[in-house]
């Protein structure tokens, strides 16, 4: 079930607040808890029945080891933290990335094992890390293991369940036990119908829109030469639609926190505006960020040992970065491709702010926008034939804009009209990313009133009418 689609709208949304409230009536929150864990399990498996037991399963043995670290001391609690980090490395690694080593070992040893072609379960990626994290922060003496009920919850809320953001126990937990949050409260429920109608429209009108010139744009790579126009057309489009993708999904889940009246912290704030790579992955996927940081970064020695032992644990972090996202060689690269940028800003240090701001924000983006190409490519091939066409100046061919606006669902226009439309559009787009307050600028100023209502409600029924073309989120992929 995606949060963008009119089951989960119409029908399971509407019933779970119904129900999250309805109990709020009774003296303990136990109740509430418990439907909220029922509710989330539901939703997690109305996409794969088959890997609910997964999940169950993950929760069950995470907790058993968190609760043995906590008990622990010592060699003993080191041993069952080692136990609990290779039960989900080899969980995730089984899932996600079997058949990438597989295919790999048989090209290398010229060996024949059999591909399993496993489907990706649901959001592993972003549980097994919060699960594992977790088990960090318990060993560490940062967290403290409660009833199994209350890390059931921690884990499964579904607003944060399939796509982050990756949370800390400590920062949820409370909130659930907070007496005062138990009850509706009609100003925190407006602002989350408020964040959740504007995640919605990104997703459904702007990003999946967007989403349809990719598909046609990589399609042309594979039957045609792609042009310098095309070339770059298609690489604005597949920057934005990622960006409003993840922005829409982001503004979702924090809305649909403020539903229940919870807070869930924002996952997404205006990267493109960044300065530099370092602050662009401050600003996107920040609960990601902050995790690699405090896993990854920080026990290879962080900052603590040198300038060239800093620029290699960041070089590292940003390859594990990576491989996180997506089990291909590409996202690998991209990885790689991202570390090489930050250490190289960590070398040239401050004097990189002689440059001035507005000419360091351009050239982040483009650095950002080429990368992108990579992130998408279904492989090096794709991708090459993309930056070929984006740096070859002397093919313009401007044709190529037609075939990837497409019919897009509109009526079949000209090709000036076409080129007109989604120049104007990426135009239009990028004056609302660099120009325009971001969704936590907007909350934080919110006020119910019949303005804001109206602006709320228009952005929704617009996004419904968009849902009969129903699409995942990126981000679900990972």
């Amino acid at each position: 079930m995606v949060f963008s689609s009119y089951i989960f709208i119409l029908v399971f949304l509407p019933v779970v607040l119904c129900g999250y409230y309805l109990l709020s009536g009774l003296k303990n929150g136990l109740w509430q808890r418990l439907f909220l864990i029922g509710a989330s399990l539901f939703f997690y498996g109305y996409y794969n029945v088959k890997y609910l037991l997964l999940i169950v399963l993950s929760m069950l043995l995470n907790y058993v080891a968190a609760l043995g670290i906590q008990r622990s001391q010592g060699v003993r609690a080191k041993l069952l933290l080692t136990l609990g980090i290779v039960f989900n490395v080899l969980l995730i690694g089984y899932f996600k990335y079997y058949d990438f080593f597989v295919a790999n070992l048989n090209l290398l040893t010229g060996s024949s094992f059999v591909l399993k072609h496993i489907l990706l379960p649901l959001g592993i990626s972003f549980f097994t890390f919060q699960q594992l994290s977790f088990l960090v922060s318990v060993y560490r003496r940062e967290e403290k293991v409660e009833r199994l009920r209350d890390y059931c919850l921690f884990v499964t809320f579904f607003p944060q369940l399939v796509a982050g953001p990756i949370v800390l126990y400590s920062e949820m937990m409370p909130q659930f036990r907070d007496e005062s949050r138990r009850h509706f409260d009609s100003e925190s429920f407006a602002a989350g119908i408020y964040l959740f109608a504007m995640g919605l429209f990104k997703k459904a009108v702007i990003a999946d829109t967007l989403a349809f010139f990719v598909d046609n744009g990589f399609a042309v790579c594979e039957v045609s030469t792609l042009g310098f126009a095309g070339g770059w057309v298609l690489s604005l489009c597949y920057t934005l639609q990622i960006y409003f993708d993840f922005s829409g999904y982001s503004d979702m889940a924090v809305g649909l926190g403020r539903m229940f009246n919870i807070g869930i912290p924002f996952n997404f704030l205006s990267p493109y505006r960044s300065v530099s790579i370092s602050q662009f992955w401050r600003r996107w996927h920040i609960t990601l960020g902050r995790a690699l940081s405090t896993y990854v970064y920080r026990p290879l020695g962080g900052n603590r040992k040198g300038l060239a032992r800093t620029c290699l644990n960041l070089f590292l972090t940003f390859l594990v970065s990576g491989l996180w996202h997506g089990a291909a060689w590409t996202f690998v690269l991209w990885g790689a491709w991202n570390g090489v940028f930050v250490v190289l800003e960590r070398l040239a240090g401050k004097r990189l702010d002689r440059i001035p701001g507005w000419l360091r924000t351009a050239v982040t983006f483009l650095i950002v926008n080429a990368l992108w190409v990579l992130f998408r490519a279904d492989g090096f091939a794709q991708a090459a034939e993309v930056y070929r066409a984006m740096l070859f100046f002397g093919n313009l061919q401007m044709y190529q804009l037609d075939y990837i606006v497409g019919e897009a669902g509109y009526l079949n226009f000209p090709m000036v009209v076409d080129c007109v439309y989604i120049l104007g559009l990426i135009a239009g787009l990028l004056f609302l990313v660099f120009r325009c307050k971001n969704s936590a600028e907007l909350l934080a100023q919110f006020r119910p009133s019949g303005k804001t209502l109206a602006a709320a409600a228009l952005l929704f029924c617009t996004a419904c009418l968009c849902l009969s073309r129903e699409s995942v989120f990126i981000y679900f992929n990972f």
